[in-house]
């Protein structure tokens, strides 16, 4: 089971990215103008537009038979839904407006704070950047040449991502503005995260897709009990046990999966064991209201004690650890994305509000030009 990461800053959905002008003429506006002396390209405009529209989409109050599809019969509805901070109901035109200008407010605070910190990119940066432009542009070119969209400006939206990245360390990196101490790192760590090992015995066959039946899960259960029974035995220890979780997992999965009429050989089986920390965001993806189907049970077993649970998909047989006992902070800090984990969401809200702050000097007539009634779905 590997670490459900939240990567950060990512503008936008995934798949959405930054557009420019294609087969423009000479009198269609390059930019839509500034904002805190920062030039909005026009491609980045009606990139930020497009994901604004997406998203404004999938909150409008549809009629029967209109879809997304339908630009005219969104930007008339009305939408609901939270931008930044704030619960905001609106025409659909309204809702992409906001939407549209916060992304670009973002952009410019990324560049204007990345120019202060005297950022610069790596060549591995500015390398990922340009692959990711290249992937995108060949499976999605053809939508994104219907709105305008060029790869250049894939590529620069690509950038201002990495910037936003680089950002985080420029500010609370070692060598940063602000540094994270260790002090700091420990209490996050175990205020906030969660160590945990465990072996999962799946319910689903991968096979076919087609979850277990009742009596196959009463038999994955049976054996769940008896690979609890065997790590309650084998791994009483407050340290990490991984050589008897991989026992354990060689041991017992095969079993689920044969219970599943499936077939694992005990090499595979091992995939099934991990020792890992869990972040916040890899809490909460298991959170429901005011439930959490995974801490739950490990909050009322106690650290160090073993416990099943059912999670849906498969029963996991787990413990949490002390995360500083099981590993120390420098393997912690090199294995995981603590830094961003701890701060990204700081930052990424400073350079929020920095955006809304700068002097915005906007050009009303490109703006018009690049109208979100002109946005293509096919």
């Amino acid at each position: 089971m590997h670490s459900l990461k939240m990567k950060f800053f990512s503008l936008a959905a995934a798949g959405a990215l930054c557009a420019s002008l294609a087969g423009c003429n000479l009198s269609t506006p390059a930019t839509v103008g500034t904002i805190g002396g920062v030039e909005i390209p026009a491609g980045v405009y009606l990139l930020a537009q497009y994901n604004a529209y997406n998203t404004a989409s999938g909150t409008a109050e549809l009629a029967t038979g209109e879809t997304a599809q339908n630009v005219k019969a969104v930007l008339k509805a009305e939408c609901t839904g939270t931008i930044g901070d704030e619960e905001v109901t609106a025409t659909g035109s309204e809702y992409v407006e906001k939407l549209t200008l916060r992304a670009i407010e973002y952009y410019a605070a990324v560049e204007k704070t990345f120019a202060e910190l005297d950022g610069e990119l790596s060549e591995d940066a500015v390398a990922e950047a340009a692959a990711t432009a290249d992937s995108l542009w060949e499976s999605n070119g053809d939508l994104y040449t219907k709105n305008g969209i060029g790869k250049e400006s894939v590529k620069t939206y690509l950038l201002n991502s990495q910037k936003a990245k680089a950002i985080l360390e420029l500010q609370y990196g070692e060598n940063g503005t602000s540094p994270v101490t260790d002090e700091e790192l420990t209490a996050y760590i175990n205020d906030n995260c969660y160590y945990i090992e465990s072996v999962q015995l799946p319910l689903v066959d991968y096979s076919t897709y087609s979850f277990a039946t009742e009596e196959q899960n009463a038999a994955i259960s049976a054996v769940a009990d008896d690979c609890l029974a065997y790590l309650e035995e084998t791994a009483t220890g407050e340290t990490a046990a991984s050589d008897t979780l991989y026992t354990a997992a060689m041991t017992y999965v095969p079993q689920a999966v044969a219970a599943l009429g499936g077939e694992l050989d005990a090499y595979s089986a091992i995939y099934y064991a991990s020792s890992q920390l869990y972040m916040p965001e890899d809490v909460a993806s298991f959170a429901s209201g005011d439930t959490n189907t995974l801490t739950d049970p490990l909050d009322e077993a106690g650290n160090g004690q073993w416990v099943k649970i059912d999670l849906g998909m498969s029963y996991l047989v787990a413990r949490r650890l002390d995360p500083l006992t099981a590993r120390t902070l420098d393997e912690l800090n090199s294995q995981y994305e603590l830094l961003d984990s701890m701060k990204s969401g700081d930052v990424q809200a400073g350079l929020y509000e920095t955006g809304a702050g700068l002097e915005h000097a906007l050009n009303a007539s490109a703006l018009k030009t690049y109208s979100a009634d002109k946005i293509k779905k096919s």
